[in-house]
């Protein structure tokens, strides 16, 4: 048993769904179902009776989650204590920060991959989280991130926004989708279907749906929600805009990633964000050893504030 399956149990039983929990946690539907399986194996009984509308408690599960509410709730006092004490500038033994990304397939396996090269790089431990713009912002502003890693720049008073390099463009879209066929994807290519916006992402920073939506061009852009992601792309024969980065694999079950044709990519940074006037010993240590890791690679150093 452990701290993840709590909280997405708890989910669960706020939001009465698998695929609601899930967009509360910003992970995948198969994250939340396969640790709600896991706990009722260890618990030994079930949880939930799972209907084709939802999903609602077992008379057990109303009664563990009265068990759990106040294990949760002294849990997120233990973090808010850590955060506020990482904020005393003679400390600097955590890295946290927040990858501002959609929920991806493997995303928990990413995020603990990027923590785990960063704490070896750092020498000191390494916490990311993925989180939704808005939601990492409040975090990054109370102490509770270092920074925010963002796919496009950021921009607002009180932040400063550096590149530390740029991806290509791609595009997800369902395996049997006819622009599958193609080895890349020219934006001439999509008059036929609709592009992806989404409210919680695409509206925070200069997402790459949006750099290409600034450009006017005709192509349909259409408002998906979290939990309406999956229809869009297997049901209606959406795509949208995602990095291109083929050691990711796939970033969503049943679907496939093309390369945006490279008369029409853009390139993409990749941004640190921290804020202007506050930034932590964590962070400066980090920018510190990214500057000196891409030079080792032969990169450049982290670009001007955006």
């Amino acid at each position: 048993m452990n701290i993840k399956q709590l909280r997405y149990f708890a989910a669960v039983v706020e939001h009465g769904s698998l695929s609601a929990a899930a967009k509360n946690q910003y992970v995948t539907v198969q994250a939340v179902s396969k640790a709600v399986a896991d706990l009722e194996r260890e618990l030994g009984r079930d949880l939930f009776v799972r209907e084709s509308r939802g999903v609602h408690a077992t008379p057990f599960g109303n009664a563990f989650i009265l068990k759990v509410a106040p294990v949760l709730q002294n849990f997120t006092e233990l973090e808010s204590f850590a955060s506020r004490y990482q904020e005393n500038p003679l400390h600097a033994d955590v890295l946290r920060l927040a990858l501002c990304a959609p929920p991806f397939l493997g995303n928990e396996e990413a995020c603990e991959s990027i923590a785990a090269f960063t704490k070896k790089g750092l020498g000191f431990e390494t916490q990311v989280a993925l989180d939704n713009g808005e939601k990492a912002l409040s975090g990054l502003r109370s102490g509770v991130y270092d920074m925010l890693v963002t796919i496009g720049p950021f921009s607002s008073p009180d932040t400063d926004c550096i590149s530390m390099g740029a991806v290509a463009p791609g595009l997800i879209m369902a395996k049997d989708h006819p622009l599958a066929r193609e080895k890349s994807v020219v934006l001439a290519d999509l008059e036929n279907y609709s592009i992806s916006l989404s409210p919680l992402f695409d509206a925070f920073n200069d997402s790459i749906a949006t750099m290409y939506q600034k450009r006017d061009l005709d192509i349909d852009f259409k408002l998906v929600s979290v939990e309406h992601f999956s229809k869009h792309l297997l049901e209606q024969q959406g795509v949208a805009f995602v990095t291109y980065i083929p050691a990711l694999g796939a970033l969503h079950p049943e679907t496939v990633i093309r390369p945006v044709a490279t008369e029409d990519a853009l390139a993409i940074p990749i941004c640190l964000v921290s804020l202007k006037n506050r930034k932590t010993k964590a962070y400066l240590a980090f920018e510190r050893w990214l500057s000196g890791a891409l030079v080792i690679f032969g990169g450049e150093s982290p670009g001007d504030i955006l």
